[in-house]
């Protein structure tokens, strides 16, 4: 009597660990075909789940430098929020001192604008008292005409005064007198106020007036035709 020998094939196994495979066989109850499924069990990848992860040799947890920055937060924000003076918050103050600041400079850039200088604000109409000059200078060289020199020298002169920030309000008028070998005779003629104590003291005075001509003739070209000695210079008031 033979034996009968029945054969049953053994599912494989995968030589992945984290990957499982079962073979399911079923009937489809719609037209009695057969289908086969594979189910797979889930497979975990390891990102950055709050796990340790190595940097240059050092182990970071990404999880605690989570928390110790909610924790340095929350931290700050009870900070803020402590009562400083009566019911006012810590922020409050400083949102109200960081205000006040940029309201200052606000404030200040418009009233800066705005500002008219009192000195500024003047009637030259009310200039009547006339205050007097004479002098001399020597010249180096010059080849122009008489005539032609004296108008140049007189019209240097009526520019360096006209342009000065401290006397042009006052200034009148300037003449060259006379002219001998390359000495120029000059005259200037400045007007002031009623109540003119303290331009004589200083805008007016004989020393301001005489050191803004000669710095004009330092800051002259050395080589120009009508370059004037600087150490030449005389001035008085009269």
């Amino acid at each position: 009597m033979e034996e009968a020998v029945e054969l049953k094939i053994l599912p494989d196994v995968s030589d992945n660990n984290n990957v499982s495979s079962e073979q399911t066989t079923g009937v489809n109850p719609g037209n009695g075909a057969h289908e086969s499924s594979t189910l797979l069990s889930a497979i975990q990848v390891n990102g950055n789940n709050g796990d340790p992860n190595e940097v240059d040799g050092v182990v970071v947890d990404s999880s605690d430098k989570t928390s110790k920055l909610h924790r340095e937060l929350q931290s700050l924000k009870e900070d803020l929020s402590e009562v400083v003076v009566w019911k006012f918050r810590l922020w409050m103050v400083i949102l109200f001192v960081i205000v006040a600041i940029l309201l200052g400079i606000v404030i200040s850039i418009i009233v800066c604008a705005v500002e008219v200088d009192a000195d500024e604000n003047y009637d030259k109409s009310s200039f009547v008292v006339g205050r007097f000059f004479k002098g001399n200078f020597t010249l180096s060289n010059s080849t122009l005409e008489q005539e032609s020199l004296m108008n140049t020298l007189n019209q240097q002169l009526t520019d360096v005064y006209s342009a000065s920030p401290a006397l042009e309000r006052y200034f009148s008028n300037s003449s060259i007198n006379g002219f001998k070998d390359t000495t120029a005779q000059f005259e200037l003629q400045f007007l002031m106020p009623l109540e003119h104590e303290e331009v004589l003291r200083f805008p007016l005075s004989l020393k301001m007036v005489k050191n803004i001509l000669l710095q004009h003739f330092y800051d002259q070209d050395s080589g120009g035709p009508l370059f004037v000695i600087p150490t030449s210079l005389r001035m008085e008031a009269y």
